[in-house]
């Protein structure tokens, strides 16, 4: 079984890295003084295609793929331990789905409430849609409205048609494409990619003009309706709190429209000496997530200050 490279994209950037097959699923190591080894997408998998842990760790050990580090998580709402590893605490973003009623009147904030009403009021008309030219030159716009977006440099302006359809084209055949239109402009856009007992929001963002319209309130309101459609009992959205910023503007988002942490277990399992003292050492750790909340705060207002300076801002 060769290893070879794959192309994968980080914060809009394209990278090469090291990676091999196995059942179908890639397996990549990135980093460079520590190298972690894990399946790529594990997030967007379906859950059942997942190769067994120790598979991965027999072929890691037997192969020649300099990995010092496996890491792998459970499953959403698999939170109980399973695994004699090496453990740390992850968290996602749920939305326990029983009814679209339910979640209306007893899940989410009263400012939601009248956001998802204020939406439908404003004209704001959310449906799906066939990913096709017209829907992908309606994200372009989308991301071409700014070059900077919650201040910092936005990595999705001047792309061209090709990257578009190819970023979000993923996964299509278990994805449903949301657009929010006014006028027959389409000013926003959500993609959900669909699993067997969950669904995850991939993509929701929409233009900063037409904000005081809600339209992300609506598409998680049209998120929410088709899951209980389907009978699907739990609606994703990535992470609820970033490392260790406890409490951010989308954070708060996600509360008020009724999603709650749920935690998962996450293993990091050494595969030489250099990964077993990372693991002493900490090192698997994101390097922001070790500078502390304070600090980083600041350091956060001062990029956004920066760049609001380049684009004309105050």
């Amino acid at each position: 079984m060769l290893g070879t490279t794959y192309e994968v994209s980080v914060k809009g950037k394209k990278q090469e890295v090291q990676g091999f097959l196995l059942d179908n699923v890639v397996i990549v190591t990135k980093g460079r003084f520590v190298r972690v080894a894990e399946i790529f997408d594990e997030y967007w998998l379906e859950a059942d295609t997942l190769p067994a842990p120790h598979r991965v760790l027999q072929e890691l050990r037997d192969g020649q793929h300099n990995a010092d580090l496996f890491t792998f998580s459970q499953r959403v709402p698999d939170t109980k331990p399973k695994f004699n590893f090496h453990m740390e605490w992850d968290n996602v973003a749920v939305i326990p789905v029983s009814s679209h009623e339910t979640w209306f009147r007893e899940q989410i904030s009263s400012a939601s409430r009248r956001n998802i009403r204020a939406s439908e009021k404003k004209g704001v008309e959310v449906r799906a849609s066939e990913f096709d030219e017209k829907y992908i030159q309606g994200i372009r716009s989308i991301y071409n409205e700014s070059p900077v977006r919650g201040g910092r440099k936005y990595w999705h302006y001047g792309k061209d048609f090709t990257t578009v359809q190819a970023e979000n084209g993923t996964y299509r055949e278990r994805s449903t494409f949301l657009g929010a239109y006014f006028q027959d402009e389409m000013i926003g856009y959500m993609k959900i990619v669909w699993d067997t007992h969950s669904a995850a929001v991939m993509q929701i963002l929409s233009k900063v003009e037409f904000r005081e319209k809600r339209p992300n309130n609506a598409f998680l309101s049209e998120a929410v309706r088709l899951c209980a459609e389907r009978k699907i009992p739990y609606l994703l959205y990535e992470r609820f709190v970033y490392g260790n910023k406890t409490d951010s503007s989308l954070t708060r988002f996600k509360r008020e429209n009724g999603f709650v942490r749920m935690d998962i277990p996450r293993y990091y399992v050494p595969l030489t000496l250099k990964g077993s003292m990372s693991l002493k050492l900490r090192l698997q750790k994101d390097p922001k997530d070790m500078i502390p909340q304070w600090l980083r705060s600041r350091l956060l207002d001062m990029r956004d200050k920066w760049h609001a300076s380049r684009n004309g801002g105050d």
